[in-house]
């Protein structure tokens, strides 16, 4: 998978200087730019696939298509300050595809879907195991806690007996060491 697939590994920095950054896109989305979100949505639609795949695998479609609908209204939300556009993005579909409710969307399923579109869930558990395993011991366990085990900062500050700052601190530095890994690593 290319950086631009994956989201961009820095967080805001694109591989070629004339694309513009996550950041830059996110902020033209909220201004209403349309070329702006087919871009975002081009770079990161796989990575939006994926999160749904794991969460809503018989719904993931549609679950994508939500996400990419909340990205287009709450772009506006995003801050540079509090982390990478990367981060927010996933976030997001993440968030969507815990939430997400099939009989309120409104678009319309397919029948015959094409086998090669997806790669097999234990392909993909692959490459998350591996890029999870070459992460610092505490960076690895804040992610898996918190998405594996669905806990809050606040809760996961609690339970490893540290402050919240650094906890969300290894989230951030963890989330965008895995993006850059998953980047480097996938097929």
């Amino acid at each position: 998978m290319t950086p631009q697939a994956a989201g961009t590994p820095s967080g805001g920095a694109t591989v070629g200087r004339s694309e513009e950054t996550d950041v830059e896109l996110l902020q033209a989305v909220a201004a209403g730019s349309e070329r702006a979100f087919e871009q975002l949505r081009n770079r990161y639609s796989r990575a939006v696939e994926r999160a749904c795949r794991s969460i809503r695998p018989d719904d993931r479609e549609d679950c994508a298509q939500e996400v990419f609908a909340r990205i287009w209204r709450k772009a506006a939300l995003f801050d540079p300050t509090r982390g990478s556009a990367a981060a927010w993005l996933l976030t997001l579909a993440r968030r969507t595809a815990l939430n997400f409710q099939p009989g309120r969307a409104a678009s319309t399923r397919v029948l015959a879907a094409d086998p090669d579109a997806v790669a097999p869930p234990d392909v993909e558990r692959f490459w998350l195991d591996a890029a999870l395993v070459r992460l610092p011991a505490r960076e690895r366990t804040v992610l898996e806690l918190a998405y594996f085990d669905d806990l809050s900062e606040a809760v996961i500050a609690a339970k490893l007996h540290v402050p919240l700052g650094s906890v969300k601190s290894w989230k951030r530095r963890g989330l965008n060491r895995l993006a850059t890994l998953l980047g480097e690593e996938s097929p």
